[in-house]
Parts: C-alpha cells; sequence; structure tokens
C-alpha cells in the first residue's frame, strides 16, 4: 500500500521532509522497520508503474496544486485492480468551528489568513471529486458523506499545537504571550456550545471516496 502525502504516517509519500522526520522518529521509537519514505512531489512519484495494489490519500488531494496530475499518478502506480481511498474535507457550514476560527484570525491576522481554510474545503462538491477520479481514469467511483464528532480531550492544548502546522504559525508565534493566549481564550470561549466533559466535540462533515484502476 502506498500512503500519498502521509505527513507523519499516522494514517510513505510526502512532500515535506520535517512531516517525514516525526515518521521516522515515530516508527524507530516503536521499532517498526517495514515502512520505506520517500520525499517526492505527488505528480512525480520515484516508484514503478503498476507497482501497488492501493493507493491511500487521507486529507491530501485538496492541497495538491495540480489534483488531476496528482490522480494519474495515483493511477500510474496502482496495478490493474488496484484500489484508492481518499478523503476530504466536507463544508465549511457543516463544521461550524471553521467559521469560528476564520472570524478570529481574520481579526488578528487579515483575510488572508483564512486561505488555508477555503483551500481545505475546497473539493466539498462530491461532483468535482467524480469527475476528477473519472478523468484520471478510475472506474466503480464510490462516494459517500457524513458528520462525524471529533473529539479532543484539552482545547488548550489542542489549539496551540493544532494551528503549529498553519502557515499563520509564524504570525501566532510573533505575538505577545498575552496576546497570543487571548487569542486562543477568544476561540476557546466561542467553541464552549461544541464542549463536552471540558473537551471538544466538533461536528465535522468528511467525504471518502473509493475508485479503482481497470
Amino acid at each position: 500500500m502506498l500512503d500519498a502525502a502521509c505527513g507523519t504516517g499516522i494514517v510513505a509519500v510526502d512532500l515535506n521532509e520535517w512531516m517525514l522526520r516525526v515518521g521516522r522518529h515515530c516508527t524507530a521509537r516503536e521499532g517498526t522497520t517495514t515502512i520505506e519514505w520517500y520525499q517526492s512531489d505527488i505528480t512525480r512519484m520515484p516508484v514503478s508503474d503498476g507497482e501497488f495494489d492501493m493507493v491511500l490519500c487521507q486529507q491530501g488531494l485538496r492541497f495538491f496544486p495540480d489534483k488531476a496530475a496528482a490522480l494519474q499518478e495515483m493511477a500510474r502506480v496502482l496495478a490493474p485492480g488496484g484500489r484508492l481511498a481518499l478523503s476530504v474535507w466536507g463544508r465549511a457550514e457543516k463544521s461550524p468551528h471553521v467559521g469560528i476560527i476564520c472570524d478570529v484570525f481574520r481579526d488578528y491576522f487579515g483575510e488572508d489568513s483564512t486561505t488555508i481554510f477555503k483551500v481545505a474545503c475546497s473539493l466539498s462538491d462530491p461532483a468535482v471529486l467524480r469527475n476528477l477520479a473519472g478523468d484520471a481514469g478510475f472506474t466503480g467511483i464510490s462516494i459517500r458523506s457524513g458528520v462525524k464528532i471529533a473529539r479532543h480531550p484539552s482545547p488548550a492544548e489542542l489549539l496551540p499545537a493544532y494551528f503549529s502546522a498553519f502557515p499563520v504559525a509564524a504570525q501566532i508565534s510573533a505575538l505577545p504571550e498575552e496576546e497570543r493566549d487571548g487569542m486562543f481564550r477568544c476561540m476557546m470561549t466561542q467553541l464552549v456550545p461544541s464542549t463536552e466533559n471540558n473537551g471538544l466535540a466538533v461536528p465535522t462533515e468528511n467525504i471518502p471516496q473509493t475508485a479503482e484502476k481497470e
């Protein structure tokens, strides 16, 4: 199996070397030796035609500049009958925490700081996903959508760590400590309706898609 845009390997090909370093560290610590890690552009993966029987892409497709080329490359590395499984975020309005975060970011850093969320939700139309996969040569395309509750035990710990991977991370770090803490408190106050047992319980729409290569 190939995990495209594997990040730190939680779910392996990724463009971000720092993500891969974390993944290598975690697998080494756990004694796992069966994973091979590749740093690569998703449209030019260093693997042979038909090398894999499955490609997984969890929440990565939405961030690829050339989504069509990425899916074509995934099809190339799959053997005939191989399976594709991917997922993307759904509509922002079905994930209310997105609007809260964007409002706070907009107040502190301006409109450009919310761009990542627009990109993150850019594939929320199932018809767009279906056409992309079909144009790449996939068949048997199945798309579902549903709202799940994402739970996090400690909002105070989650938010700083969550945003450390965002483009706005440097701006957050540059804030005076008091102002930065105030920004996180503002978010947590607005997220109170989505709390459960002192932790976050936020509804999030997710769209999984499966397909196969003929």
